[in-house]
C-alpha cells in the first residue's frame, strides 16, 4: 500500500507532495512543518550512511549524495529513497508488504519528471524552488507507482 510521496529540491523545499492512503498524520495542521522534519531527517541518514560506508568516492571524500540509502524500514512504514544526479530526492513511503522502490523511484526521475517538468516548455521554472503543479505528471507519477508497488 502506498502512503505518500516527497520531492525535494537540492535546498530541502517540497516541489511535490502526493498522498493515496495514510494512517496517521501527526502534524495535520501543519505540513510544512512535517516536510521539514522529513527532509531533516533524510539529511541526516545519508550523512550517517555516507560516514558509515566502507567505501569512498575516487577523490578520497565518502560524500553524502545519497546512493548509500535506499530503503528505510521500521516496523510501521518503509521509506524508499532516490537521490537524482540533480540533488532531487524522491520519497516513497509504504507499507512493509511493498519490496525495494529505488529503481521505480529512478524511473519516475528519468521518464517522467524529466520529460513532463524538465523538458516541458509549459513549465518553465525561474525558480527551482517552484512546487510542481503540472496534473500530466501527476496522473503519470501515480500510473507507475500504482502498477509496480505492489
Amino acid at each position: 500500500m502506498l502512503y505518500n510521496m516527497y520531492i525535494f529540491s537540492r535546498s530541502g523545499k517540497c516541489l511535490w507532495y502526493k498522498e493515496w492512503s495514510r494512517p496517521q498524520n501527526t502534524l495535520p495542521d501543519d505540513p510544512d512543518e512535517e516536510r521539514k522534519l522529513v527532509y531533516g531527517m533524510l539529511f541526516s541518514l545519508k550523512d550517517l550512511a555516507a560516514k558509515l560506508s566502507p567505501s569512498t568516492s575516487s577523490d578520497g571524500s565518502s560524500g553524502t549524495s545519497g546512493e548509500g540509502l535506499h530503503l528505510l524500514k521500521t516496523n510501521a512504514f518503509t521509506l524508499h529513497h532516490f537521490q537524482a544526479p540533480t540533488g532531487l530526492v524522491f520519497v516513497l513511503n509504504t507499507d512493509n508488504e511493498v519490496p525495494d522502490q529505488f529503481n521505480t523511484l529512478k524511473h519516475i526521475y528519468t521518464n517522467i519528471f524529466i520529460e513532463y517538468v524538465s523538458r516541458s516548455p509549459l513549465y518553465h521554472r525561474a525558480d527551482p524552488d517552484e512546487p510542481i503543479s503540472l496534473p500530466v505528471f501527476d496522473a503519470k507519477v501515480e500510473e507507475v507507482l500504482l502498477s509496480r508497488a505492489k
